[in-house]
C-alpha cells in the first residue's frame, strides 16, 4: 500500500516560552526582579516536538491540531511549515486563543510547566473523524497527550478503532503526570504502540516495576508494542506478550541543557525507524539517539539533527 505520509502527529500544540533560570526553592515575592538568562519563544506540545523531530530525520510528516488566529497561532504554524511539516489540516479558529506554556527552568535542569490550554481544550473526536481521509494517507498517527484531552478521551477508544480500520497504525503519548487507568484501558486494544514514562505508568497502574506495568497493560487487552521510558536507563520494550527487550540510552553528545521533549523525540525516532523498515530494536535505538540530541538544546527542538547525524551516535 502506498502512503503519502510516514506519520501524522495529532493533538496538543502550543507556543512555549522558555524562562530561566529560576530558584525554585525561593518564594517569588522575595525577589522583586529576576535576572534571567533567557526568555525565549519556541513551539511545544507533542504535535510540534514530534513532527519537527520526524521531519528533520527525513520522514514525511503532517500535523493535525487546532490554534487561534492570533499572533501565536501564526507563529506556531509558520514554524512547522518552515521545518517541512504539512499543515494543510492544521485548523485555526478565530474564536479560540492559541495554547501556550511557560517552561520555568532552574539551574539543575529541572522544569515546571505553567500551561494555558486554550485551543487544545477544543480538540475532540470531530477533529480526527473529520480527517480520517488524511489520517488514512499515513503509515502511522502519533496522538497526544493522553490526560490532557478532556473532550476526546471519553471517546478515544472508538476513534482509535476507526483509525486502525483505515490501515493507519496508532501510537499514543501521554503527559500531565499520566492520568488514570480509565479510559486508557479501553484504548489499549486499539493501540499499535504505547510507551509511557515510568512516572506516567506508575500513575496509571499503581505498580512499581516496568515489567509489572507492561503486564497490566497486556491484561487490559494491549497487543501492540509496549514499553516504559526510563530516562537515563533507556527504555524497556515488550514487542509481544511475555517478551522484553532492554534498550540502553544513547550517549548524549554534549551537556544536558533541558529534558523537555525527550519523550516526544524518542517516539519520533522510533516511528521513523519503523517506517524505514528497521527492526524494533534498531528503531528504538534511533529513538534514544533522537532523544539524546534533544536534551542538549534549550527547547525541545533546538538541537534535533538529520538522520545521518542522529544515527552517528549509535556507531
Amino acid at each position: 500500500m502506498s502512503f503519502e505520509f510516514d506519520c501524522i502527529v495529532a493533538g496538543i500544540s502550543c507556543v512555549d516560552l522558555l524562562i530561566g533560570p529560576l530558584d525554585f526553592d525561593q518564594p517569588l515575592n522575595q525577589e522583586g526582579t529576576w535576572a534571567l538568562d533567557t526568555i525565549t519563544p519556541t513551539v511545544g506540545g507533542n504535535v510540534s516536538n514530534s513532527s519537527i523531530a520526524l521531519a528533520r530525520l527525513g520522514s514525511r510528516t503532517g500535523a493535525l491540531s487546532i490554534a487561534g488566529t492570533d499572533t501565536w497561532g501564526d507563529f506556531l504554524i509558520s514554524t512547522l511549515q518552515n521545518e517541512g511539516v504539512d499543515t494543510t489540516r492544521f485548523r485555526q479558529r478565530d474564536t479560540l486563543e492559541t495554547s501556550a506554556t511557560a517552561v520555568l527552568m532552574n539551574d539543575r535542569r529541572e522544569h515546571i510547566f505553567a500551561y494555558k490550554p486554550g485551543a487544545n481544550d477544543a480538540i475532540d473526536r470531530g477533529l480526527l473523524e473529520e480527517n480520517l481521509d488524511y489520517i488514512a494517507s499515513s503509515k502511522y498517527i502519533l496522538l497526544g497527550y493522553y490526560a490532557l484531552l478532556p473532550q476526546l478521551e471519553p471517546y478515544l477508544h472508538e476513534v482509535l478503532q476507526a483509525i486502525q480500520a483505515t490501515g493507519c497504525q496508532t501510537a499514543l503519548d501521554c503527559a500531565g503526570g499520566g492520568g488514570s487507568f480509565a479510559p486508557l484501558d479501553q484504548c489499549l486494544p486499539f493501540l499499535d504502540i504505547y510507551i509511557p514514562t515510568e512516572h506516567e505508568a506508575r500513575s496509571q497502574t499503581s505498580l512499581n516495576t516496568a515489567r509489572e506495568m507492561i503486564t497490566c497493560y497486556r491484561d487490559a487487552g494491549a497487543t501492540g508494542l509496549l514499553g516504559i521510558k526510563q530516562g537515563e536507563r533507556g527504555v524497556l520494550l515488550s514487542p509481544a506478550n511475555h517478551e522484553f527487550l532492554q534498550i540502553e540510552a544513547a550517549t548524549v553528545p554534549g551537556e544536558v541543557v533541558n529534558t523537555t521533549g525527550a519523550g516526544d523525540s524518542f517516539y519520533a525516532g522510533l516511528i521513523c525507524g519503523l517506517t524505514r523498515g528497521m527492526d524494533i530494536e534498531s528503531a528504538a535505538r534511533l529513538g534514544t539517539a533522537t532523544a539524546s540530541w534533544c536534551v542538549t538544546g534549550l527547547g525541545a527542538t533546538e538541537k534535533l539533527q538529520d538522520f545521518e547525524t542522529t544515527t552517528g551516535l549509535l556507531d
